[in-house]
Order: structure tokens, then C-alpha cells, then sequence
């Protein structure tokens, strides 16, 4: 592929820590780059209820709860940092 985005991460303090980047240096707008982890994410919940014991419902499910509780938790990014 031409363009790629990399995802570094690391786990600290019971949080995980992420730096998204791309393969060429490149600016991604956040319109582009909200498309594209959403398609990854629709891949990981199909291949979670294809090889887990969860169906694609209930992983789903357990995704959007998490998703509703990181954004009603006012710690979750408080250290946020944007570099463009």
C-alpha cells in the first residue's frame, strides 16, 4: 500500500497510551483518518466473532460501552497532544 498509518502504543499506569503517525511523514485529516481506524475497527469486531467466543453483536456492544465510558470520564484525555 501506498500510504500507511502506524499506531505505536504502550500500556502505563493501567491506561494505554497511543501515537498515531503515518508511513510518510504526511498530515492526515482527522475526516480521512476517522474512516479509516472505523474500517479497521469493523475488521477487528468481524474477525472477533468469527474466532472468538463473542458473537459481533456482543463485541460490538462491549466496544461502544467503552467508547461511551471514555468519553464520560474527564481524565481519559486530559493529556492529549496534537502535533501536525
Amino acid at each position: 500500500m501506498e500510504n500507511s498509518i502506524i499506531i505505536g502504543y504502550e500500556r502505563r499506569d493501567g491506561r494505554m497510551f497511543l501515537n498515531l503517525g503515518t508511513s510518510n511523514g504526511q498530515h492526515v485529516d482527522y475526516v480521512d483518518l476517522l474512516q479509516i481506524i472505523t474500517g479497521a475497527l469493523s475488521m477487528t469486531i468481524r474477525i472477533a466473532g468469527e474466532k472468538g467466543s463473542q458473537t459481533e453483536g456482543e463485541v460490538m456492544r462491549s466496544v461502544i460501552n467503552h467508547l461511551e465510558s471514555e468519553f464520560i470520564n474527564a481524565d481519559s484525555f486530559k493529556d492529549l497532544k496534537t502535533f501536525r
